[in-house]
């Protein structure tokens, strides 16, 4: 009995150190099959033309950029995460304030050229709609919220509205104080597209140029591209010990820093605008002028308004002969025949893909900017910014006012 038990536990035990043995060979055979395999190369004439495809419809620059662009914002996130966690609820105000129609609202009154300066009023209801998010918590005690916009309160309006945003941009100014305020290396390249003003139109190479606003810069050149609209992009480098901000695409509506980061990590990499904001009254020295041309994908897309990210899009396109855009095969063909480049019994194939990139790629003016010197700020005093101005009523803006009204609080 004791031998047939015996036999049987044998059987058993062999049983299953092949069974065993049979799983570790399929494990071992699906780990085979999952590596890739190498593609074995059955004709080795074909290696040079294989070569020059390749080479051809390379896109390695390409990923490149986009590369060190996440490699950069990668790496600063936990630094603004441990940075943003020990602001005060009223310097996140001023953050989520910039990011948005704030940053073009600041431009325009820092910027302002005109004489007299043009002051516009009143804001777009969708203006007051975000600030109103952008000042969620404490903002209710420092902003007398308006429900209606009666034309009898201009000036009671134009003074709530404007020192509410001067306090937040003081604000802002002082984050750049702070001595853990992150810093540049000096090694970055940073990218900004605007619609140049006259003063900077009038500048040459080896002139410098004070910014007297806060500036969006990115580590991404297509984004700069896409708020130049098809006019400047500047080139800042030399920036070493600069402090400066990174700006999140999203501002949600939150009052204290650690509520500001939660998400930082889940932001959309291909979505981020990579966004550092310089602080004011930086000069540079402008270093080359030049014209070059906008990236593929801007060539393709609708371009956001220099000013006004709510406003229309404009397409960012070159025009042809008589002002005529080309934007058809038939308008690209006739220029080509007008040049003889079409039917020629001449080799002329360098000759016609230069004139399409330069139909097909809208040009743009490039300043390459060096770092000069930060020049010291004074408090932004509302009674200052606002004397000897001409107040202009928006019309637009005023009848956004009669729309439906959400009311946020």
């Amino acid at each position: 009995m004791k031998s047939k038990m015996k036999s049987k536990k044998t059987m058993s035990i062999k049983k299953s150190k092949k069974t065993k043995k049979s799983m570790s060979v399929k494990k071992s055979s699906l780990n085979h099959i999952s590596k890739p395999m190498p593609i074995a190369n059955t004709n080795k004439d074909y290696d040079e033309k294989y070569f020059k495809i390749k080479k051809n419809i390379s896109r390695k620059e390409v990923r490149k950029y986009e590369v060190e662009r996440v490699s950069n914002i990668i790496s600063l996130i936990p630094k603004f995460a441990k940075f943003y966690n020990k602001l005060s609820a009223k310097e996140i105000m001023a953050l989520k304030f910039y990011k948005g129609p704030g940053s073009f609202w600041q431009t325009q009154l820092l910027t302002n050229e005109k004489t007299p300066r043009e002051v516009e009023f009143p804001f777009y209801i969708h203006d007051e709609q975000s600030f109103r998010n952008d000042i969620y918590g404490e903002g209710k005690d420092v902003y007398p919220m308006l429900k209606s916009f009666d034309i009898k309160d201009i000036p009671t309006y134009i003074e709530n509205n404007y020192k509410a945003r001067i306090m937040l941009l003081n604000i802002l100014d002082s984050i750049y104080n702070k001595p853990e305020c992150p810093r540049f290396t000096g090694e970055e390249i940073l990218f900004r597209g605007i619609r140049a003003p006259p003063s900077l139109l009038k500048c040459k190479a080896g002139d410098s140029f004070l910014f007297k606003n806060f500036m969006s810069s990115t580590f991404d050149r297509n984004i700069a591209e896409r708020f130049s609209n098809h006019d400047v992009l500047l080139i800042f480098s030399d920036m070493k010990n600069i402090p400066f901000i990174y700006m999140p695409n999203d501002k949600p509506d939150v009052g204290s820093g650690t509520e500001y980061t939660k998400n930082l990590k889940n932001l959309n990499i291909l979505n981020d605008y990579s966004e550092c904001t310089l602080p004011r009254n930086l000069e540079f020295k402008i270093n080359r002028i030049e014209e070059g041309i906008v990236s593929p994908t801007q060539a393709r897309m609708n371009m956001f308004g220099p000013m006004n990210m709510f406003g229309s899009m404009s397409m960012m396109q070159n025009k042809g002969k008589k002002g005529k855009t080309i934007r058809t095969f038939y308008d690209l063909e006739k220029v080509l025949k007008l040049k003889g480049l079409i039917d020629s019994k001449e080799d002329k194939t360098d000759d016609k893909n230069k004139l399409i990139e330069d139909k097909i790629f809208p040009k743009i003016k490039i300043y390459y900017c060096s770092f000069l010197k930060w020049l010291p700020r004074e408090e932004l005093i509302y009674e200052n910014l606002m004397k000897d101005v001409k107040y202009i009523l928006d019309k637009e803006a005023l009848q956004s006012w009669s729309e439906k009204y959400d009311d946020f609080w």
